[in-house]
C-alpha cells in the first residue's frame, strides 16, 4: 500500500512539473507568434490600446475622459499625469518594452464588479482600459492605468 502511494505521489509531481514546463513554453510561444516577423494578429491591430503610446496621452494631461459609473451616471476622469516607468521583471524573451502609467482623478466611483472600463474621449474615441483604484489621503478617488507594450 505504501509503495502504491509513493508511486502516486511521484507520478503526480512529475505530471505537475511537466504541465508547468509546457505552460511556460506555450505562453512564450504565443507571445512570439504575435510578434514574429513584425506581423501582428488582426485583433491586436484593431485594438486602439495597442497603438497608444505615452505621446498619445501627453497632450491630454488636464483633459477629461468619461466612463459609466456605478449608478449609470457618467463619471468624469481628469487625466492628471502620464509617467514613464521601468518594469521590475523582464519579458521571457528579453524584449524591450515601452511602459508608462496614466493617473486619473475621478468625480465619482466606477463600478466595483469589474476592472476593465469603457472609456470615451473626444479626440481619442472609445476604448477599454484596465483601471486600478487609488484613493488619496483626503478621500479623493483616483484610477491608474498601466501600459506595458513590447517594442
Amino acid at each position: 500500500m505504501l509503495l502504491a502511494r509513493r508511486k502516486f505521489v511521484q507520478s503526480s509531481l512529475l505530471f505537475t512539473a511537466t504541465t508547468f514546463l509546457f505552460w511556460e513554453n506555450a505562453r512564450s510561444g504565443f507571445a512570439q507568434s504575435l510578434l514574429s516577423d513584425d506581423k501582428l494578429s488582426d485583433a491586436v491591430l484593431r485594438d486602439p490600446i495597442y497603438r497608444f503610446t505615452r505621446e498619445t496621452f501627453e497632450p491630454y494631461v488636464g483633459g477629461y475622459f468619461e466612463s459609466p459609473g456605478a449608478g449609470g451616471k457618467m463619471v468624469t476622469l481628469k487625466l492628471v499625469s502620464v509617467d514613464s516607468y521601468t518594469p521590475k521583471t523582464k519579458t521571457p524573451t528579453g524584449a524591450a518594452t515601452d511602459s508608462f502609467t496614466l493617473l486619473f482623478e475621478a468625480d465619482g466611483e466606477l463600478p466595483k464588479f469589474t476592472t476593465i472600463y469603457p472609456i470615451k474621449h473626444a479626440a481619442l474615441g472609445s476604448f477599454d482600459l484596465f483601471l486600478t483604484r487609488r484613493d488619496g489621503p483626503n478621500g479623493e478617488i483616483s484610477y491608474e492605468a498601466v501600459f506595458n507594450h513590447l517594442r
